[in-house]
């Protein structure tokens, strides 16, 4: 599966039945992902239908595999079925599925589909959300003002941190992490990265990956809504 060759884990698919070999979720699952990273969205739906006839269970992995296919494919409606199905089975938050179906929607101009599904996600995803501990946040800027670290943006469930060029992504997280579990919090999820070099804006969620806010910023990544603009300023001798 992980080498994208469709036409060949269909014909081994194939071959494990002639040969009355069981064919369970995981079998099912690599020759969906192959599908996906072949791009080939409608070779991915049949695996599926193939699944619910031979009464295989669909799991996380492979309703991913799917939405990721239709993504590719820009084909918002079977997208939205996918994801509709998915939520009824495994109703825990997933953004970066969310991003996928977003994306299938933006590619075919749905935008209104779109918004009103990320919205009506995070409130889901807020109302499941029991154990969100909500940090506060002008002792969370004052606490991050003494580590030296500045804000730049700040809401509810997340902030926009300022990364200079001589400190690290990892150690930027780490003091924002610290200060967020000293004020009560339960952790963060880091959604974008810098290299050591780069100075920029890191956006950090309050909440572990299982939280609605980790999970709402990470969709608007993958559905490629955040748009990220390098600047090189470049000094010393022309060499031509």
């Amino acid at each position: 599966g992980e080498g994208g060759k469709w036409a060949t884990a269909l014909g081994l698919l194939c071959d494990m039945e002639s040969s009355h070999l069981e064919l369970d979720t995981a079998t099912y699952n690599a020759a969906v992902s192959a599908c996906e990273h072949e791009r080939e969205w409608v070779k991915a739906l049949w695996l599926l239908g193939q699944m619910t006839t031979r009464r295989a269970d669909l799991d996380a992995i492979t309703y991913g595999a799917a939405i990721k296919a239709c993504e590719h494919g820009a084909v918002w409606q079977q997208s939205l079925a996918l994801f509709a199905e998915r939520c009824s089975t495994f109703p825990e938050p997933e953004g970066i599925i969310l991003g996928s179906v977003i994306n299938s929607c933006r590619s075919a101009n749905s935008w209104a589909v779109a918004c009103s599904l990320l919205d009506r996600e995070r409130s889901r995803w807020l109302a499941r959300d029991t154990f969100n501990i909500t940090v506060n946040q002008k002792a969370l800027e004052h606490e991050l003002n003494q580590k030296g670290l500045n804000i730049v943006a700040q809401r509810p469930g997340f902030l926009a941190v300022l990364k200079t060029g001589d400190i690290s992504t990892e150690s930027v997280t780490t003091l924002v992490h610290e200060c967020v579990e000293r004020l009560g919090g339960r952790g963060i999820t880091v959604v974008s990265r810098l290299d050591f070099p780069t100075s920029g804006v890191l956006v950090i969620a309050l909440g572990t990956l299982t939280s609605a806010p980790a999970n709402f910023v990470l969709a608007q990544f993958a559905a490629r809504l955040a748009v990220k603009t390098y600047h090189c300023l470049c000094s010393g001798k022309c060499l031509g």
